[in-house]
């Protein structure tokens, strides 16, 4: 007993830094109304539109293609007779957005240039795009109004906040989280890495995934794979920056609780847990390892549980305090 309280003792004074940063990041920014800029220009939908993306986003103009066809718009497959293209293009940022989690479509006459930079905002961007479609019914030709559209979900950068970094809510580029880390580590020698919340597992899982259908675990707009991790804490650790790589299960997790029907606090639900640690600290080789904030679920035993384990793996274990 005496060594569980002193125990408690030394995490609520590690955690002690990190209580604001608790209270702070919770507070997403007030999403942004959509920016848009029309002009007289129309983009003709005929038998003549080309459409393309890069290798990897290869199948979002085959999909669109059906969708047209369906409603009586046809699309050439001769790039080099197309009268009119529609390009798909990821970036890294959009200009004028307020984070990074955005989409722009750039319509004119001949060209329309759908820019997004994550699998979540491209699905916004062509759902956008179809909406966009009109028809004219003097001559009954399909047509998107010209201009320029910027839009953004609520899921964005702007939950970095003081020395915390969050990877969980959506989906990054490595870039992205390796310029954000940079630049919180001008502050803060150490940078609290979310990989995990409540709602989204973003670190890739090897033990988890030998366990069993894990592939219900990782959100549908993907992950960070143990490659992009591991260069992302090397990255860190030439700027001189220390990553401690935060997963939040002090509550309910569940995307766990879905891939695998377990409590996190059940005894069957801790071995889950327990898997995934050892995968972080396999992965990122942290000094500290925090599991967010105390909840009221986590009880004496599944608190005496991670104590023991992060004893094991000889990593120093940080406790959010609410």
């Amino acid at each position: 007993m005496r060594r569980w309280i002193g125990m408690l003792f030394c995490v609520a004074m590690l955690a002690g830094s990190g209580v604001a940063i608790a209270q702070s990041r919770n507070t997403a920014g007030a999403r942004k109304p959509r920016q848009t800029l029309q002009t007289r220009q129309r983009f003709l939908l005929d038998k003549s539109i080309f459409i393309t993306s890069d290798f990897e986003h290869r199948n979002t103009p085959t999909e669109l293609a059906k969708w047209m066809r369906t409603r009586g718009i046809a699309a050439s497959n001769a790039f080099n007779k197309a009268k009119g293209k529609i390009v798909f293009v990821r970036v890294q940022a959009i200009d004028g957005a307020a984070g990074n989690d955005a989409w722009r479509m750039e319509v004119g006459t001949r060209l329309v240039t759908v820019s997004f930079t994550t699998e979540n905002s491209l699905r916004y961007a062509v759902e956008a795009l179809k909406n966009a479609v009109e028809r004219d019914e003097s001559d009954g030709k399909y047509y998107i109004q010209g201009g320029t559209t910027t839009d953004w979900g609520a899921r964005t950068t702007a939950r970095d906040r003081e020395a915390t970094a969050d990877a969980a809510t959506s989906l990054r580029p490595v870039s992205d989280l390796e310029a954000a880390v940079k630049r919180l580590g001008g502050k803060s020698k150490e940078v609290y890495l979310i990989l995990v919340n409540s709602d989204s597992w973003r670190m890739e899982s090897p033990s988890l995934e030998l366990a069993g259908p894990a592939k219900r675990l990782y959100p549908t707009d993907g992950y960070y794979s143990v490659r992009q991790l591991r260069l992302l804490a090397d990255a860190a650790r030439k700027s001189q920056v220390e990553i401690i790589p935060t997963l939040e299960l002090f509550a309910e997790n569940r995307p766990l609780v879905s891939a695998f029907g377990h409590s996190i606090f059940s005894v069957e639900g801790m071995r889950f847990v327990r898997a995934a640690i050892e995968d972080c600290v396999k992965i990122l080789k942290p000094n500290k390892i925090c599991l967010g904030r105390l909840s009221k679920q986590a009880d004496m035993r599944y608190l005496e549980f991670i104590s023991d384990l992060a004893s094991m793996l000889n990593v120093e274990l940080v406790i959010i305090e609410s």
